[in-house]
């Protein structure tokens, strides 16, 4: 019985060792538990979730508050000029938005075939967009993508969720906000910076915020269907951001010109506030003129891009095609045909600047241009020559000489437009554009010419001559920049100027709602570039 009794202590020692030590275990894997759980918001920095992004997530043990802290990294977007190596994170490598698979591996996306595979598998699996994925990861791919698409077709043309659900968010800067939404061709529908009600729409795409209490401006970017960047993509200069704030670089901001001409000051072409430009002229769709006139060349040097953010508040009413609303090369042409009127009865002699204004016309005219928005690279070209050219002729008069001329054509514009019985009120729908150029020319150009000169004392015979040939030019000029230069019809500007250059913070989080997913690949280096520097809190 002895030895009995003794087998079943030993039985019952060794389960209940075996008991204790489940619960030691149990208990130790409870308090990991606790330890691991207070490392909150670990399984939201997922890849699922933050795509390529989540490989910079680590757990940190923090023994002071013996507690365990989620580590992650995330994208500050920026743009800037292409020489720029200063980021708004000290110590930290830039990384270029180039369109290639370097780029999206540097950028931490996916490359444009894995894009194109993981949609495709997303599309079989459910037919709406992945919610979970956070919307910043959505807008570098997408402009991974522009660069590529867009510098493909050029080629081939020359030959947001609140913070307490918990998403990691992305940094921007509200200036860097509105102009990568004008690169992806996207306009803005509302933009109230007194409640920073914000929502941009188009290409495709949507962007709309949130104001968070204790953090600030959240937005959302998605993708909402169908979009491309061939020739509505916009032109990737760095003048483009000044467009996008209502503000328009002219010919005068020339250094060279403001050294030499030393009456010359700093002027600001200023469209998309009405309290800094009149009303009246706005509504007259004028601003295009003066913008056409006076702004700097945009347009990039053997690039068929021409699309530009409309800096003003009218409405582009332009149409391309066969049916076009107004045609830009027939009114060229019908200038052309008054001009060779005035060369002729004044008996003007080869060298003369309006028969260099007419050569260079004949030789754009014998590349046989065709339609306006599909112009030749070879037609662009030579339009840009003779744009460059009647600006170094501005460039070589004194400001006040042509200002004086440009505010005097806008005051009898403006003066004609008041009467609605005018006959610029009156022009048919049919051959309107010469209806236009022939006013202008026989109406407008004289009384811009005038008599007198702003010292009230009669003007001399080459004063008059000179004032003929600057109007001559500024309007020459306005045709030509308008050929290499579009708008979309749907934007406007809403956008308050003050917010150029502004570093306001502005977060990006992750998209809600079922949305249409759209693959996404593909872009290049151009004059202007999107940076991302990874922020580690």
């Amino acid at each position: 019985m002895s030895g009995f009794d003794s087998l079943n202590q030993n039985v019952f020692g060794l389960v209940a060792l075996i008991v204790s030590f489940v619960a030691l275990i149990s208990t130790v894997l409870q308090v990991l538990q606790q330890y691991f759980s207070s490392a909150e918001g670990y399984r939201r920095c997922a890849e699922s979730v933050m795509g390529k992004w989540s490989k910079g997530t680590h757990r940190r043990f923090r023994l002071k508050e013996f507690r365990v802290e989620v580590v992650f990294e995330t994208p500050v977007l920026f743009l800037s000029p292409p020489h720029n190596d200063r980021g708004p994170i000290p110590n930290r490598d830039i990384h270029y938005i180039l369109g290639t698979d370097e780029s999206c591996e540097k950028t931490r996306v996916l490359d444009f075939r894995a894009q194109q595979d993981a949609d495709e598998k997303a599309i079989e699996r459910v037919h709406t967009a992945d919610d979970e994925k956070a919307s910043w990861v959505t807008l570098l791919s997408t402009l991974q993508r522009e660069e590529r698409e867009s510098r493909k077709w050029d080629d081939e043309t020359r030959n947001i969720s609140p913070p307490f659900q918990g998403v990691p968010y992305a940094t921007t800067a509200i200036c860097h906000l509105v102009e990568m939404m004008g690169m992806l061709g996207m306009y803005w529908r509302v933009f109230d910076h007194i409640q920073w009600n914000l929502r941009a729409e188009g290409n495709g795409f949507i962007l709309t915020s949130t104001l968070v209490h204790g953090l600030g401006v959240m937005v959302v970017f998605a993708i909402t269907g169908k979009s491309k960047f061939k020739e509505n993509r916009v032109i990737p200069n760095e003048d483009m951001k000044q467009l996008c704030f209502g503000t328009v670089p002219n010919i005068f901001e020339d250094e060279e010109y403001l050294k030499e001409e030393k009456d010359a000051q700093s002027l600001s072409l200023v469209f998309g506030n009405p309290v800094q430009v009149a009303e009246t002229l706005e509504s007259l769709g004028l601003s295009f003129e003066i913008i056409g006139m006076l702004g700097k060349v945009l347009r990039l040097r053997g690039s068929n891009f021409r699309m530009i953010p409309n800096p003003t508040s009218d409405h582009w009413l332009k149409k391309t095609g066969q049916k076009a609303s107004w045609k830009i090369t027939r009114l060229m042409e019908v200038f052309q045909e008054k001009l060779a009127e005035l060369a002729e009865s004044e008996g003007f002699a080869p060298g003369h600047e309006v028969s260099n204004i007419l050569d260079e016309w004949i030789a754009i005219r014998d590349l046989k241009y065709g339609d306006e928005s599909n112009f030749k690279i070879e037609v662009r070209e030579a339009i840009h020559d003779a744009l460059d050219g009647r600006t170094t002729y501005l460039l070589h008069l004194k400001q006040l000489e042509v200002l004086s001329v440009l505010v005097a054509h806008v005051t009898e514009v403006i003066g004609v437009l008041d009467d609605p019985n005018s006959p610029l009120n009156s022009i048919v729908l049919a051959n309107k554009e010469e209806s236009l150029l022939s006013y202008y020319f026989y109406h407008i150009r004289p009384a811009v010419i005038g008599n007198l000169g702003l010292d009230n004392r009669p003007l001399s015979r080459e004063e008059k001559e000179k004032r003929n040939m600057i109007w001559i030019s500024l309007i020459f000029r306005m045709l030509c920049w308008l050929l290499l230069h579009d708008f979309d019809r749907a934007d406007v500007m809403i956008v308050p100027s003050d917010l150029l250059g502004s570093r306001m913070p502005v977060y990006m989080n992750a998209r809600r709602g079922k949305l249409i997913r759209y693959r996404a690949f593909l872009g290049e280096e151009f004059e202007i570039e999107v940076k991302v520097a990874i922020a580690t809190p």
